[in-house]
């Protein structure tokens, strides 16, 4: 059984919820239509007709109803249903008798149930034997039996309410006093730049923020950083790349005022910050190629969406707009297909999650996405646990069950369009459902077949595995032959009908569901537990004068965005400006980015953020112009050197007394290398390699998941780019710690591993990159060794090299030449002496590793020792470094390469592998 549960961050709790069968409320009769499976075929054209839902379809205070429903329609379900349709059951095709819930959403043949119309309704057809359906199977129900459930439904198929539980007093009590003191739910203020002690010091008002608090606590900032250290921590914090030679050297040579200025603002002009920052909000989005869970078929078209957060980020779209069309992009206005159709792809945002599609109930596969859905737009936008209020009051924040419903209600209105639904087992085409992706032009040629041409299709196909099966069984060829041919046939027809491609481009996404309803409070968080419907809206805790309404007939999902963007919600620009603070300095204003909540960090700096944030708005949410104010200040450009005494005071650097290194992240590491290595290719491929890959489940070791291994592997664009299928993370980037792309990361672990040292000792990517840095660094004819060295140490490193280390350099590459000469040379001595045969090499291994390891053991202490002095933390460092020092990193190459070359590909590995490399200061 699937159980929900998310770690709340510093609390050791678990919210849970049971899937145990129990029997389910009175439910509202639209709440039953909400899947997307059902969406009419003429809903790909366009958004349907909403309409609101009957508020109630039966009478709930109907004793007598109720009365009989339990005396003569339960031990009748119980007797006859239960064995194969319930909770506790395998539930074939889906359907769950059991609750009332169930019975109304139906399974894979839709609604088993339509209250006051039996005729209508699919149970009746089963167990009167009208058409295919024949249930019981066994045998036929008495009419009698017959006569009860035509009356139960008749009368609107009552069922025993399940009352939900009160909040307790006490938490109601909590939750007002919450509201006024907590930080985080208070208006934006604007509070008043500090007057300073050094007032030639700061650069900008946020520069003042900070003094202030230094000098409070008795510290002084460190001094500036020098052009060489600035110029690689800003390209690489804008680009994720390293600056070449030439821009180092006209940044350096540039003795203005105004240098730095028109360094970051070539940057913020440049696609690759679009790559970068877009990648952080990726992050945020929890993007992802493939559903994951317990069956990972793959997103084809999800990288439409990828696509749209970098041309967002590089055209600096302002981020309430940003944020407003990826929850309710269908249902903004747009001047052109074009941009329409881009208002459809940002809407991806709802739709490229985590989806459990061998779920056999339908409702637990609706609501598990719902909740998914409000677990991502709270954690992004406001950085609130709100899910964990799915099955009762929030623990620790002011956020009521009755507010995760009234969000529910909102997502509950809105079709989910992924193309997958849930089918427990079953081939891979039964969860394909290509109708529910958004068309984003007129479609051309035939119509789409209808929903139950496909369901007509899929049942012929369940018919002809019987049959194989049965051939199987009786082991006869013939019947085998045909039944085999008949599957194949069928697969290949239902493939070429649900195939969105022969209908124009698609995109992933989310539009508002033909049935618009509020959503009733899930006791336990158990979907088909229904207590009391709670009108459709937002959470209390951010609660505004002029906020918006939803109107009839609307789902909420534009509200919803509305109300997240005004400029009135403290918490939505408070959360970006402190993202943009992270990944900027390293650590965000508040900690826990993604948790502003009572378990979350208390602001370093909570006037700054406030300041920041009111600039935000201001500047009409342009983050460009956020990040450019962030950057010319003097923190931003302060050294990462640590003085003791002022690291006493303030270790974490929490004051921002100084500039805090950071490890570069996987996708920095596997640019960089491409980059310095001449191999790095800049221009943006179309699509992405997961876009060719059959409706297939993605087994680890299976072929698809190896052509995206191999795809990976090959490709030499950005790594923003490369297939993201969930649990088959490309190997250049699950060693440094991938975000997660299950939920939102906006702060990525930073964790040092062996494995780290393993694969830059190891990988073939690493070793490619240092044969083709090798090769550029050899095919140099002008060069001496020294400069072929020193230009090696300004590509890799950003600097020159110094004297020490060029000569510990050559003297590695002299000794390693003699030791790779001598490895060679031994087996042919061998040969002639008559000693050993040509294929026995393994003395020739030994051999070189003995002749080599003293010398890569030096050039690996002179990178190492250089990276002491230079680079970052020094306690973190000295782990990974011993890793570099002990391995054997110059291992790189067949033993009939060029001795000369092999020494330089070992040489230039070592520099790829070296903490230097992988840091930033």
């Amino acid at each position: 059984m699937r159980q929900f549960g998310r770690r709340l961050p510093n609390a050791g709790l678990r919210c849970r919820v049971s899937t145990r069968s129990i029997f389910a409320a009175v439910l509202p009769l639209a709440l039953c239509t909400l899947s997307s499976a059902l969406v009419p075929a003429q809903a790909i054209a366009k958004p349907p007709a909403r309409h609101h839902a009957a508020k109630n379809d039966v009478n709930a205070n109907d004793a007598a109803a109720v009365e009989f429903f339990e005396k003569r329609v339960r031990p009748l379900l119980v007797a006859n249903c239960y064995t194969c349709h319930s909770a506790d059951t395998n539930s074939r095709g889906g359907l769950r008798v059991d609750d009332r819930n169930g019975l109304l959403t139906g399974g894979s043949r839709g609604p088993a149930v339509i209250p006051f119309k039996p005729d209508e309704s699919l149970l009746i057809k089963a167990v009167t034997r009208v058409g295919e359906l024949k249930m019981p199977p066994e045998r036929p129900l008495a009419a009698a039996d017959v006569a009860i459930l035509k009356q139960w439904i008749r009368d609107g198929a009552a069922w025993t309410r399940v009352e939900a539980v009160a909040s307790d007093r006490q938490i109601v009590a909590d939750y007002a006093k919450l509201r006024k003191e907590h930080w985080a739910w208070q208006p934006l203020r604007d509070p008043k730049v500090p007057v300073v002690s050094d007032a030639d010091w700061p650069r900008d008002p946020i520069d003042r923020f900070l003094l202030a608090r230094m000098t409070e606590r008795g510290l002084k900032p460190v001094p500036d950083a020098d052009k060489r250290t600035l110029i690689r921590r800003a390209t690489f914090d804008l680009t994720g790349l390293p600056p070449t030679l030439a821009e180092i050297d006209a940044f350096v040579a540039d003795q203005s005022d105004t240098a730095f200025e028109r360094l970051v603002d070539r940057l913020l002009a440049s696609p690759a910050f679009g790559e970068r920052w877009g990648r952080h909000w990726l992050d945020v989005a929890r993007y992802g190629e493939s559903t994951g869970s317990a069956r990972n078929l793959p997103y084809p078209h999800a990288w439409r969406y990828r696509d749209y957060v970098i041309n967002a980020l590089n055209a600096d779209k302002p981020y309430d707009e940003f944020l407003r069309e990826q929850i309710a992009g269908d249902l903004l206005p747009g001047k052109t297909a074009a941009e329409r159709a881009e208002h459809l792809i940002a809407t991806g945002f709802l739709a490229v999650g985590v989806k459990d599609v061998n779920q056999r109930f339908k409702v637990r596969f609706v609501m598990d996405n719902i909740d998914e859905q409000i677990d991502t737009v709270t954690r992004s936008t406001l950085a609130l646990t709100a899910s964990c209020a799915r099955c009762h009051d929030h623990k620790f924040d002011p956020i009521p069950t009755a507010d995760y419903y009234a969000l529910a209600g909102i997502f509950q209105s809105s079709d989910l369009c992924a193309a997958l639904r849930n089918q427990m087992g079953g081939g891979n085409l039964d969860y394909y459902e290509p109708r529910l992706l958004l068309p984003l032009a007129p479609r051309t040629g035939a119509a789409p077949p209808s929903s139950e041409q496909i369901r007509s299709l899929r049942r012929d196909l369940g018919r002809a595995r019987d049959e194989l099966d049965a051939a199987k069984a009786a082991k006869d060829p013939a019947k085998l032959a045909r039944a085999r041919q008949k599957v194949k046939k069928l697969q290949a027809q239902i493939a070429r009908v649900t195939d969105p491609a022969g209908y124009g481009p698609v995109a992933q996404g989310a539009r508002d569901a033909a049935i618009v309803a509020d959503a009733a409070i899930r006791i336990r968080g158990e979907a088909e537990k229904h207590g009391a419907v709670v009108p459709r809206g937002f959470l209390s805790v951010v609660h505004f004068a002029g906020q918006p309404t939803i109107a009839p007939g609307h789902s909420g999902r534009l509200e919803l965005a509305q109300w997240l963007t005004s400029p009135q919600n403290p918490l939505v620009s408070r959360v970006i400006v402190n993202r943009v603070w992270h990944h900027l300095f390293g650590s965000g204003l508040v900690k826990t980015v993604d948790n502003f909540g009572i378990n979350g960090d208390v602001p370093s700096h909570l006037e700054l953020l406030d300041h920041l944030a009111n600039r935000l708005i201001r500047d009409g949410w342009s983050l460009k112009k956020l990040v450019r104010s962030i950057m010319l200040t003097r923190a931003y450009r302060l050294s990462a050197s640590a003085p003791a005494e002022p690291e006493s005071i303030d270790p974490d650097n929490r004051l921002v007394w100084r500039h805090s290194p950071r490890r570069l992240d996987a996708e920095e590491i596997r640019d960089a290398t491409l980059a310095v290595a001449g191999q790095l290719d800049l221009s943006r491929p179309v699509g992405s390699p997961a876009m060719q890959l059959p409706v297939i489940e993605l087994a680890n070791n299976g072929p698809p998941a190896q052509r995206m291994a191999a795809a990976a592997a090959a490709s030499r664009h950005r790594s923003v780019y490369l297939p993201l299928l969930r649990g088959l993370t490309p190997n250049s980037l699950a060693a440094f710690d991938f975000a997660e792309q299950g939920m939102v990361t906006g702060a990525r672990d930073t964790t040092t591993v062996a494995p780290q040292a393993l694969y830059l000792l190891n990988d073939p990517f690493v070793r490619t990159e240092s044969q083709a840095l090798a090769a550029q660094l050899l095919a140099a004819t002008q060069l001496s060794d020294a400069e072929r060295i020193d230009r090696a140490y300004r590509l890799v490193f950003g600097r020159p090299a110094r004297g020490t280390e060029t000569a510990r350099a050559a003297d590695y590459l002299a000794d390693y030449t003699v030791a790779v000469n001598d490895a060679q040379a031994a087996p042919r001595t061998a040969k002639v002496a008559g000693k050993t045969s040509p294929s026995k090499t393994a003395p020739v291994k030994t051999n070189q590793s003995k002749n080599a390891r003293p010398a890569i053991r030096k050039v690996s202490q002179t990178v190492v020792r250089s990276s002491k002095s230079t680079t970052g933390p020094r306690p973190q460092l000295s782990v990974e470094q011993s890793h570099v020092e002990q391995s054997n990193v110059g291992q790189t190459t067949a033993s009939s390469a060029d001795p000369r070359t092999v020494a330089w590909q070992s040489f230039c590995q070592a520099l790829l592998s070296a903490a230097e490399f992988r840091y930033v200061r």
